[in-house]
């Protein structure tokens, strides 16, 4: 009988334990991070060991939300962060436009697409005013190499995807071919100042 209750109990710790899902908005205090979610514990202290993992969480900023594989440790309310499955940056909130389109990123999950009408003059094309029809897009986020974070599109017809990297009130898009992998798209976008910011 004790023999039995000595596995049981190693069998609850090791699932104690186990990496497991674990999903919140980032703060930071000084030099730590902490995850706030809907457990017990509130507030998470981030902790990581792993290359990739730290790679990624070093890009977030306070507000991103991120959804990770980790180990919690209810005791000390901590989590060690195996790796980062998803981010919603706060960053990319907002509307911006480019010479090609106007995008409104509405939440951490879809933005809509209002592609810019060109007209051709003297054989170069201007672009003249922006459709109201816009494609309205479900996305994702995930880390990528470097500063750049690639994205997963789709709509109501296909799925593709790209990388956007961040400058200060600017953002690279790339777009890719799903099928070749052919880079198909670069846009430079701008995000536009709402009133009252500066």
């Amino acid at each position: 009988m004790r023999f039995l209750f000595f596995v049981l109990t190693a069998m609850s710790s090791a699932v104690a334990f186990a990496a497991q899902i674990v999903s919140g908005t980032v703060s930071i205090e000084g030099k730590n991070m902490y995850l706030t979610t809907d457990d017990p514990c509130h507030r998470y202290l981030v902790l990581s060991n792993t290359e990739g993992a730290l790679s990624a969480l070093v890009k977030l900023s306070a507000g991103d939300v991120v959804t990770a594989t980790g180990i919690k440790n209810p005791g000390e309310c901590s989590v060690a962060i195996e790796s980062v499955e998803y981010v919603g940056l706060r960053r990319m909130l907002g509307n911006w436009y480019s010479r090609e389109a106007v995008i409104n990123v509405q939440d951490f999950n879809s933005m809509k697409y209002y592609p810019a009408q060109s007209i051709v003059t003297n054989g170069n094309k201007v672009y003249a005013s922006v459709s109201t029809n816009p494609v309205e897009y479900n996305y994702s986020l995930v880390p990528g190499s470097g500063k750049e974070w690639v994205l997963f599109l789709s709509d109501s017809k296909s799925t593709t995807f790209g990388t956007i990297q961040f400058n200060r009130g600017s953002a690279v898009m790339k777009i890719y071919n799903s099928d070749t992998g052919e880079l198909t798209k670069t846009l430079l976008l701008y995000r536009m100042q709402q009133p009252g910011q500066n």
